[in-house]
């Protein structure tokens, strides 16, 4: 399997997973914000988690916005909604991917001979 298809498959799973979670959250807690950020900061753990997330997603930002400059990448922003609205495990994938198709398109083929 292609590196590309890979990212793909991990564009879907980052949705889905994450998305399942947030609906049993729902399910369990109704749609209360306030909740939802006190169970991100309950312990250590789960505070660990979220500032680990909170660091990671301003990196990606920086590497989108620097990698899509460098690389003439368009329409950026759309990686930044699915961040804010999906997550990070959906955009940060999916943004590789478009990465990847671009860098590919920029390789010019060589002819033996």
């Amino acid at each position: 399997m292609k590196l590309t298809h890979l990212y793909l498959v991990a564009t879907v799973v980052g949705f889905v997973l994450p998305y399942y979670q947030l609906f049993q959250f729902i399910t369990e807690n109704g749609w209360g914000l306030m909740e939802y950020i006190g169970q991100l900061f309950a312990n250590h753990a789960s505070s660990m988690g979220t500032i680990d997330l909170l660091i990671s997603s301003a990196v990606f930002w920086l590497f989108l916005y620097h990698e899509g400059n460098r690389l003439s990448i368009t329409k950026r922003w759309i990686y930044v909604l699915i961040h804010l609205f999906i997550g990070l495990s959906a955009a940060l994938p999916l943004f590789l991917y478009m990465r990847e198709r671009k860098l590919s398109a920029r390789e010019v083929p060589t002819l033996a001979g």
